[in-house]
């Protein structure tokens, strides 16, 4: 008996389109964008505030995370822990967190409990109770969050970064949710200040992904009709570079057997005409198990289990980040090493590379996006940043036509080597005998939790 089988041909990758969201506006200016999407029975519903951290106070930084972390300990209608046991009551999860663009605020829910999700939803954004207990409580986790994070050397290396490449009076250059010494001086008084200034539907936007009902606008517009609006929008911060870029710094931890490595400089946001063919670069350079980066530092040095590179863009500008680690020893020629890999300008990528990378792009977009909370998570982002809803789809059709020229040409102007830091977080004896040994003349700092 003949058990062969003929291989299945693999098809190249095309392009995959996100679901285009119905958009309406509510009467108090709340922008709402519904996502219909059949057979996804958990809705995803997320409001999407014009709240930064940029428009923290900056004595009290962490007070817009604590904001969130502490709204759904009870509200004016379900004090207390009534408020978790209706959300549970209905099959719900409720979450929310404070970014660098917005703040959100999330409930998933079972489609036939959506109504009850809605009212619960808005009553937890619109009026949380803060009562000082529970703010006490959760300043003093974030305290203890701040302890565990300093204690972790690839976070020390990422807060290092973070001060390297952005300018000191930059918010994006400092933890998101606060240092100690701000995180210390949040009080009841000023979590409910920045709600109330801030948790405002202008500029908002209510979205809502899943198999949705007919009524489901009415629904939303029940819930959050009456949610009053604000008398001023929030000023996003424009992102600066650190003057003093590039530096190279080591963050001493004595006695490390291993050093966290972060390489990269100020870089654009998704706005940048490039965008596109920067995306095709920076997963042939490190985005993907067989870019450069990986191939070279894991399977050819031997010097790490994986490194990984790409932009991270913010509401304006970003960063480009290579990051990895590895042993101590190793650690100086792995970032001489990987400095020379993002030389593009010499060694240009190849029609194979982009291709690739245009691949892996593409093919992976079906797997990001199968669960309606992906969709509505994706969604936040570019609400968030104030991009369209169609923002999706037109780079999708934009990266499938990059070429390995466009890739070379976009990556040489944003990442430019000799304009590129270079933070260790190790045992600084071992690092700055080697590092300088690589032309890394390197300053040992401090950093501030």
């Amino acid at each position: 008996m003949n058990h062969s089988s003929v291989r299945p041909q693999v098809r190249p990758a095309h392009v995959w389109t996100l679901q285009s969201p119905t958009e309406t506006r509510l009467d108090n200016g709340a922008r709402l964008w519904l996502y219909q999407l059949p057979g996804q029975y958990v809705i995803s519903a997320q409001v999407v505030m014009d709240a930064p951290l940029s428009c923290e106070p900056a004595a009290v930084e962490g007070c817009a995370t604590i904001a969130v972390r502490s709204s759904d300990e009870g509200s004016m209608l379900h004090p207390g822990s009534r408020l978790a046991e209706a959300v549970e009551d209905i099959g719900a999860i409720y979450a929310g967190t404070a970014r660098q663009s917005s703040t959100v605020a999330r409930m998933e829910v079972p489609v036939s409990q959506l109504a009850a999700a809605l009212r619960l939803l808005a009553e937890t954004v619109t009026q949380p109770a803060y009562e000082k207990a529970d703010v006490d409580r959760h300043r003093d986790l974030r305290l203890a969050e701040i302890e565990q994070t300093l204690a972790r050397s690839s976070a020390l290396a990422q807060i290092g970064f973070q001060n390297a490449v952005f300018d000191a009076g930059c918010r994006v250059g400092r933890p998101a949710a606060g240092r100690i010494s701000t995180v210390e001086a949040i009080t009841r008084d000023d979590v409910i200040a920045f709600h109330d200034r801030w948790w405002r539907p202008d500029g908002a936007t209510i979205i809502l992904a899943g198999e949705l009902p007919p009524d489901a606008a009415q629904l939303v517009d029940a819930a959050f009709g009456s949610w009053t609006p604000g008398n001023q929008r929030a000023a996003h911060e424009q992102t600066l570079a650190n003057p003093a870029a590039p530096v190279v710094w080591v963050i001493d931890r004595p006695g490390s057997v291993q050093a966290d490595l972060r390489i990269g400089g100020f870089g654009p946001d998704r706005l940048d005409p490039q965008w596109a063919a920067l995306q095709v670069a920076s997963c042939a350079i490190g985005g993907a198990f067989g870019s450069r980066l990986n191939r070279v530092l894991r399977e050819e040095l031997g010097y790490t289990y994986g490194a990984h590179a790409g932009f991270r863009p913010l509401p304006s500008h970003g960063s480009f980040v290579v990051q990895t680690s590895c042993r101590t020893e190793v650690a100086a020629p792995a970032a001489r090493a990987a400095i020379d890999l993002l030389n593009v300008t010499d060694e240009p990528f190849t029609a194979t590379e982009a291709l690739d990378a245009r691949t892996f792009l593409l093919g992976i977009a079906p797997l990001r996006f199968q669960t309606a909370d992906a969709i509505a998570d994706e969604a936040s982002v570019l609400a968030g940043t104030g991009l369209p809803a169609s923002w999706f789809n037109d780079q999708q059709a934009q990266i499938a036509a990059v070429s390995a020229d466009q890739a070379s040409a976009a990556f040489s102007a944003a990442v430019r080597p000799e304009r590129l830091s270079v933070v260790l977080c190790g045992d600084a004896d071992q690092l700055l005998t080697g590092l300088e040994a690589q032309g890394l003349a390197a300053e040992v700092v401090t950093i501030d939790g």
